[in-house]
């Protein structure tokens, strides 16, 4: 082989999955149900693996007939009387309180299946003390008996509490019991055929079994012919609704003949034989008696040679009499036939059933992750108007704060301009003495010079009143309003998204499965998923609004701490400004005054240095264009959010394709085996 070859047929094994091919049998329809079914993606409950070893059980085992009838019928001796054997224990009270399973088997023993799903193996002799319900039997789910019987190869008996029970669990759980059997017999009393109460049971319980039922009259040996007779036709004319047929037998009379058969009456004698021997043994110890063990052994083989000498004739005429194996004959010729029919009916059903409930399973999750959905779409949708409306609304409330300053600005301006005054100031000029002297005088002029009384501004402005810093402090009040205002209704949006899914979540992080079948980690994980709603879901969106938070609050930060912190400084400034101005002015007014003039301040130029003073053109692009540092952060929040949005879709659609794919593999499955 190459390297190429051996590299392919490796990677075939490990990475290829080999599909299997299923033939078109109920069990091979089974098989591929199992494949599909239990693939570890299904991520599949025990309950659904078990539900299914048990459909492929059922398809293998032999057919189930049920025995079931009125409180006292004699289930229990009917039984004993099929099996040729006393198995079950009889008596007056309802004894049988659980659902026996009789099967074949290599040795005869029990079975207890508890309701906490243990098992426990047991000598068949204490069966009454598992079924009788006088018993402390309620831990008990139901037994199954073994026994090496040539009958039980082809069918599985399932004797039943009754329908009639003082205990309504033990009506419940045979009327469950009916719907899984191939075949029912109905046992009641010869004498209590056709009454009104039995009627009613027959009415409420067996009226859908009608093709798979037979009426088995007890007790015939008490009645004569003609009584039977008259009784069996009434029977099979009042319940033919109920009934496929209906056969009188006497269950004591087929029991009490078992003896025919001498094969039985050996094993018997053996089982005796042992187990008195098994007795003896057991309280004996070392001080066994074998004198008295030889003497019961020659007892064996005497009654071997009786057994073997006999002459049965009278236990095979009371067999005959006791009608039973017309009750046999009925389940070879009319259940056996039906029953793989039936069962191949019920398994299909059953398949569908199953099949139904997982799909309605995965809608389920899609119907979650689909409101989860709604809820980021709506809340997205709602986020960006809401955050449009407060752009509109806040660049408002920043323009009027703008403006604010404005008038402060103007305020300062004034009291500038009004402590704008004048001052004799006296400059000299240089005259010449005579024509032709060379000597210079300087004579000297009066003028009125402008001087800003900049004390007086800053007493009137800072110290006295404090009217500017008042005015800032309201300023930044107002400021603060705002900013507040901002972050509060920034966190309503975020609140909106919030309830919406603490509303989702709760009944989903503790959803549990509704039926047995469902997947336990489906559902673990749907819970898991939803506990973590706000790390998967609202986190991003909160981590925006928390990065708004911080920018908007920095943002508010240097707005006020832009003019509320210098805002003396700032008049002091641009006061000096004007001062050397009018300095420089009158210096040059002084050494030329044809050519240059006084300087005096006017009240636009005032405001016009006090707006560069307070920076107050970077402060309007921040607060009075279309593209405040608020509209820049509701248009990031839009647009972040709207990712977020498109993010979390993607990433549920994922999660729901898989549940899609579920469904389509298991719609897939139906349409081919159904």
């Amino acid at each position: 082989m190459s390297l190429l070859e051996s590299f392919v047929t490796s990677y075939k094994e490990h990475f290829l999955k080999v599909v299997p091919t299923f033939d078109a049998t109920l069990l091979g329809a089974l098989k591929k149900v199992q494949y599909v079914l239990l693939e570890e993606q299904q991520l599949p409950s025990i309950q659904l693996k078990k539900a299914l070893d048990r459909l492929q059980m059922r398809s293998e085992e032999p057919m189930k007939v049920a025995i079931t009838g009125q409180f006292s019928s004699g289930k229990s001796t009917f039984l004993n009387a099929l099996l040729a054997k006393n198995i079950l224990p009889t008596g007056i009270t309802p004894v049988t309180s659980k659902v026996n399973y009789i099967r074949y088997g290599e040795e005869f023993k029990i079975r207890v299946r508890y309701k906490d799903g243990r098992d426990e193996y047991h000598d068949i002799n204490t069966i009454a003390h598992f079924t009788d319900q006088r018993e402390h039997v309620e831990d008990i789910a139901y037994l199954v008996l073994y026994a090496p019987l040539n009958i039980l190869k082809d069918v599985v008996f399932v004797d039943t509490p009754g329908l009639n029970s003082q205990a309504a669990s033990d009506t419940q759980t045979t009327e469950k019991v009916l719907k899984e059997v191939d075949g029912i017999i109905w046992l009641t009393l010869i004498d209590n055929a056709g009454k009104m109460s039995e009627l009613q049971v027959l009415e409420e319980y067996l009226g859908k079994y009608q093709n798979k039922s037979l009426c088995v009259l007890n007790q015939k040996d008490k009645f004569t012919p003609q009584q039977i007779e008259e009784t069996t036709n009434y029977v099979k004319t009042a319940f033919k609704e109920f009934f496929s047929d209906v056969i009188p037998i006497s269950a004591r009379q087929a029991l009490e003949s078992r003896s025919h058969d001498k094969k039985v009456m050996m094993e018997e004698t053996l089982e005796t034989f042992m187990h008195d021997l098994h007795v003896k043994l057991e309280n004996g110890g070392e001080k066994l008696d074998f004198a008295q063990v030889e003497h019961d052994f020659k007892a064996y083989q005497t009654t071997l040679d009786s057994i073997l000498q006999s002459d049965l004739g009278a236990n095979l005429k009371l067999l005959e009499e006791s009608n039973i194996d017309k009750v046999l004959d009925f389940i070879r010729n009319e259940i056996q036939p039906k029953s793989t029919q039936s069962k191949e009916f019920a398994i299909t059903k059953e398949i569908k059933d199953i099949t139904a409930k997982l799909i309605a399973q995965h809608q389920l999750f899609l119907s979650i992750y689909d409101e989860l959905l709604g809820e980021i779409i709506r809340f997205e949708a709602e986020a960006k108007g809401l955050f449009t409306e407060l752009k509109g609304k806040f660049s408002h409330d920043l323009k009027s704060a703008f403006m604010r300053i404005e008038q402060i600005i103007e305020t300062i301006a004034d009291a500038i301009y009004n402590q704008i005054t004048t001052v004799t100031q006296i400059r000299y000029e240089a005259q010449k003495t005579g024509l032709f002297s060379k000597h210079q005088s300087y004579l000297p002029f009066e003028y009125q010079a402008p001087k800003i009384n900049s004390d007086l501004i800053y007493k009137s402005l800072f110290y006295e009143e404090n009217l500017i810093g008042k005015m800032f402090k309201q300023y930044v009040k107002n400021l603060g309003a705002i900013q507040n205002e901002v972050n509060d209704k920034n966190r309503l949006v975020y609140r909106s998204l919030e309830q919406g899914i603490l509303k989702w979540q709760a009944p989903y992080e503790v959803i549990r499965k509704s039926e047995e079948l469902h997947s336990d980690i489906e559902f673990a994980n749907m819970r898991r998923f939803a506990s973590k709603a706000y790390e998967s879901i609202l986190k991003p969106f909160n981590d925006e609004i928390a990065s708004s938070y911080a920018k908007i609050s920095s943002e508010f930060n240097h707005l006020s701490s832009a003019v509320s912190f210098n805002y003396q400084n700032a008049t002091e400034v641009c006061v000096a400004f004007l001062e050397n101005k009018i300095e420089k002015s009158a210096k040059l007014y002084e050494e030329n005054p044809t050519k240059f003039s006084l300087y005096t301040p006017k009240l636009d130029e005032i405001k016009e240095r006090l707006r560069t003073s307070f920076h107050l053109y970077e402060l309007e692009n921040m607060m009075n264009t279309r593209n405040t540092f608020l509209n820049k952060d509701y248009d990031r929040l839009i647009s972040q959010f709207t990712a977020i949005k498109e993010e979390k879709v993607a990433f549920l659609e994922e999660r729901k394709a898989r549940h899609h794919k579920i469904i389509e593999q298991i719609e897939t499955l139906v349409k081919e085996i159904v």
